[in-house]
């Protein structure tokens, strides 16, 4: 399938995506280089490093004056370090509001010779994520922007409960967590997911009813919910989705929420997460698309005088 070609400009700004450094974005987190990305191991490092070493090219400032913050991962035997990579570009108006865009850059690691690439999970979202950090750098949100690249998620989200709990004064100025954890999907993928939550509280009626408008109007199909599992695995037919990934420690913390996917295929957690078998022109359009959808939301978020 062809995907139309989205135009990432407005009326102010008319810089478009680069799409060949976003797919070589993905292309270098899941090649055998990093060794699946695991959590604690030198190849999860190795991503670390190239995300630092990208948004300090892009000219992204650290948050809090460092992009790695260091956790611990105490078990009773075994004492662990992760950490988060967290970059911050300050909005135009709303200087002391944030949105929090997330995305996670561990994966599975090595099981003897064989890696687990990840290019889908999660390697997609991340570089989705360093490609709006080349645009907001360009312009601005009117929201501050945190981009949060976690680490731990496949070990019971420990980066965005580590993010959460290291920033309790800031918590409460969060209006909103847009998550990203597999937007490739493979050669079948034909659309994007999304669930939302609260978002009464960011958006007035009107305006929500907008923003699903909006999303019908998009280049390629949009649809809310996931299904229960779609390669017949017991555990994947149960999954709670609210909780499936990052946002639901956004969600448990009371602040709202969108996370988009594409849900589980035949390649989850298997070999066969490559970069050879993701489906690249709709990883681009699913990424141009939940750009459009995020500078709608910024402009429409209620201000409230936090």
């Amino acid at each position: 399938m062809s995907w139309p070609v989205i135009s990432c400009m407005n009326s102010e700004n008319d810089y478009i995506f680069n799409e060949e450094q976003l797919l070589s974005y993905i292309k270098t987190l899941s090649s055998d280089n990093f060794s699946g990305r695991k959590f604690a191991t030198p190849g999860n490092q190795q991503a670390q490093e190239f995300i630092v070493s990208t948004l300090q090219q892009l000219a992204v400032p650290a948050f809090e004056d460092k992009y790695q913050h260091s956790f611990n991962h105490e078990r009773l035997f075994d004492n662990k370090q992760g950490a988060n990579v967290i970059g911050f570009i300050e909005g135009t108006s709303q200087k002391d509001q944030y949105i929090v865009l997330s995305a996670h850059f561990d994966h599975l690691g090595k099981k003897g010779s064989k890696v687990f690439n990840g290019a889908d999970d999660n390697a997609s979202g991340t570089a989705a994520l360093l490609a709006y950090a080349s645009m907001l750098i360009k312009k601005p949100l009117k929201h501050s922007v945190v981009l949060l690249f976690t680490d731990g998620e496949e070990v019971n989200l420990l980066g965005a409960k580590a993010f959460i709990k290291q920033q309790k004064k800031r918590v409460k100025k969060i209006r909103l967590n847009v998550n990203l954890d597999m937007i490739a999907g493979n050669y079948k993928t034909k659309e994007l997911n999304y669930i939302n939550h609260d978002f009464d509280l960011i958006l007035t009626s009107s305006l929500q009813k907008d923003f699903h408008q909006f999303q019908k109007s998009q280049a390629l199909k949009i649809k809310k919910g996931f299904k229960r599992g779609s390669n017949n695995r017991s555990m994947l037919a149960k999954t709670n989705w609210r909780m499936a990934s990052d946002h639901a420690v956004f969600y448990q913390a009371d602040i709202p929420f969108i996370y988009f996917g594409v849900g589980t295929h035949k390649n989850y957690h298997s070999t066969k997460d490559n970069y050879d078998n993701i489906n690249s022109e709709f990883f681009i359009a699913a990424t141009k698309s939940i750009y459009q959808q995020l500078l709608f939301l910024d402009k429409n978020i209620i201000f409230t005088d936090l």
